[in-house]
């Protein structure tokens, strides 16, 4: 992916910041151009064409913790296929730790706007605990809407700290997107803005959210990347066109102290990534992970 530009002066404008407090979420316009799209969708073909078996997964590292039973289980129900793959296309819907599969995402590991966004948001130093895609093909129902302020989540939650002047965000993300989302009919990112804050669960129909009406759909253009935090709610609108959907996911969350553990492996990704990626050897590892 060609390199994006660093900018040591960018931080989250005071725009973003309102914007961001106030919605739970930002949208970044044409942040990748025509080349680094290709280049993902590149990284998600091959990503599609890695069997879908025990020991290819084990042996790249690719898991996740909604996959920790299968990596465990070679006869697990996970690896028969059924609910992984497109039933018309034969491709995989999804790929976790996707950067263990392929170095086509490596551009965004290495994006200094996200670091920068993701590390304010934090209110702290980061590091990526999370990478995958999705991908829809024609018609497609997607899951209800999850996550808001309420219960309380120590996991996902929003906050800032008044103290400190500085937002304390337990877990954000950043979502690339690769297809044209700028109509109802494909599918865009769906969110409640506000709930990230709210003290009450959401009493409205949150199993779609066309049928919600606090419910707001986020347009975006192919090399739009939408940046939100995870304690609001959200998903996606169901994909009613004749369209395939893709989105590349990036999930950021607060790291610690790395001498607090000495002499740890202090890191998920197995050592080919670390290897490929030291110059970004702070973003891929913390401790906790051992």
């Amino acid at each position: 992916m060609p390199p994006v530009i660093p900018d040591p002066a960018h931080k989250l404008t005071p725009e973003q910041q309102y914007e961001f407090d106030l919605n739970g979420y930002i949208v970044l316009k044409d942040h990748y151009d025509a080349d680094a799209l290709a280049l993902l969708h590149e990284g998600i073909d091959e990503l599609q064409a890695i069997p879908l078996d025990y020991d290819t997964y084990r042996n790249l590292g690719i898991a996740s913790y909604h996959l920790a039973a299968a990596m465990e289980d070679p006869q697990h129900v996970f690896w028969n296929r059924n609910g992984s793959v497109n039933p018309e296309t034969g491709r995989v819907r999804s790929v976790d730790q996707a950067i263990c599969g392929t170095d086509r995402f490596d551009g965004i590991v290495r994006d200094p706007v996200l670091e920068d966004i993701h590390s304010a948001l934090a209110g702290s130093t980061i590091f990526i605990s999370a990478t995958y895609f999705i991908e829809r093909v024609g018609t497609t129902a997607v899951s209800g809407l999850h996550n808001g302020g309420h219960p309380p989540d120590r996991h996902i939650y929003y906050d800032y700290d008044h103290a400190n002047g500085r937002f304390n965000c337990s877990s954000t993300k950043s979502v690339v997107i690769l297809s044209d989302m700028t109509v109802i009919e494909n599918g865009p990112f769906a969110a409640i803005p506000g709930s990230h804050k709210s003290n009450f669960a959401c009493p409205l129909d949150m199993s779609d959210a066309a049928n919600n009406p606090m419910a707001v759909a986020v347009f975006a253009s192919p090399g739009d990347v939408i940046i939100f935090t995870e304690g609001m709610t959200h998903n996606a609108y169901s994909v009613t066109s004749d369209t395939v959907r893709r989105s590349v996911f990036f999930c950021y969350m607060p790291s610690i102290n790395r001498n607090n553990l000495p002499q740890q492996r202090m890191s998920m990704y197995p050592d080919h990534v670390l290897d490929r990626l030291s110059d970004k050897a702070h973003l891929l590892t913390a401790p906790g992970y051992i």
